[in-house]
């Protein structure tokens, strides 16, 4: 019990505040930064959002925790799928700090750092190119799309905490209809006295609180595998490596370990081979336990499916047809 509870504790307490940090981005980009303008930051085509979408984590680096909710928040916005997609599944992993830690876990180990930027960049471009052509609020699960606006009778229904409200803008007025709009919304119709970093700092709480549940189970389902796992039993599959691949991944999935600390852990499997530890820094920013329970809240089942088996296909395929090559 010791064990379980120290290590949902740890869990916890490494994620949360890089939850917390997404939360508040995505409300930053909610508030502060309305649908046209951000339209016109997005660039145009494809390859180019691509792009866009691997290299924004370099500029607004996030864990894996934090950028689902900013992920969810730019869909709503009707940022492409090319680009979200892309940056959510990428920025964990191509950022400074998470580069950093890489080369430092694996001692200089160059390739082992430009392999796992590398793998990350093609699962998140496969995904992002999949599903480029969706509209993006249909990748959601609550379908919840930008809102219409109501200006002068045109009806406008904007989520507030889960509960679509209705405004009816006038020129001289703003009027509430169904709900009180004490949390305010980032389009633009929130309670004159109300300032916009208040705005933002209720976005954050309902955001914070609305994803940690996930993180809670996350956390809880890696504290039972933890006491389950014996480490003696992992000594079978490292010399196979076809099993060997196969059981990092398993353990990135489990473990469930933030994308700065990955590379320590996997560093310290060192009678695995070098590909096996690869698949573990890769797989685990993009598809775990506590993320699985993210994609199933946020997006759509077979959008949360594809999220999950695409990374998983590609990444084990890719680390066994490496191993052979390298044999």
């Amino acid at each position: 019990m010791q064990l379980f509870t120290s290590t949902v504790t740890a869990v916890f307490l490494e994620a949360a505040p890089f939850l917390l940090l997404g939360a508040l981005i995505s409300s930053v980009f909610e508030v502060y930064l309305p649908q046209d303008r951000l339209e016109k930051l997005m660039p145009k085509g494809r390859l180019l959002g691509l792009l866009f979408g691997l290299g924004a984590g370099m500029f607004i680096p996030t864990c894996e925790c934090g950028v689902v909710p900013i992920v969810r928040r730019l869909l709503k916005k009707g940022v492409p799928p090319q680009v979200a997609l892309t940056y959510m599944l990428s920025a964990p992993v191509i950022n400074p700090l998470t580069i950093l830690a890489t080369y430092i876990a694996f001692r200089g180990n160059m390739w082992m750092v430009l392999g796992r930027i590398g793998l990350v960049a093609a699962c998140a471009s496969c995904i992002g190119l999949a599903l480029a052509r969706i509209n993006p609020a249909l990748l959601l699960r609550d379908g919840a799309s930008s809102p219409d606006l109501i200006i002068h009778g045109h009806e406008e229904c904007c989520p507030v905490d889960g509960v679509h409200v209705h405004h009816i803008h006038d020129v001289q007025d703003v009027h509430h209809v169904g709900h009180d709009l004490a949390h305010g919304c980032g389009c633009g119709c929130a309670a004159p006295q109300e300032s916009r970093l208040i705005q933002v700092l209720l976005h954050t709480a309902s955001e914070f609180l609305d994803m940690g549940k996930f993180l809670i189970l996350g956390a809880l389902a890696v504290g039972l595998f933890k006491i389950l796992l014996f480490q003696d039993a992992l000594e079978p599959f490292q010399n196979s490596l076809f099993l060997a691949v196969g059981v990092m991944m398993l353990l990135a999935f489990f473990l469930s370990i933030c994308a700065q600390a990955d590379a320590f852990v996997a560093a310290s499997f060192s009678a695995f081979p070098g590909v096996a530890q690869l698949s573990f820094v890769t797989l685990g920013p993009m598809v775990d336990l506590k993320l699985v329970a993210m994609y199933g809240a946020v997006f759509r089942t077979r959008i949360a499916l594809t999220l999950i088996l695409v990374p998983v296909a590609l990444i084990y395929l890719v680390s066994f047809l490496a191993g052979m090559v390298i044999r």
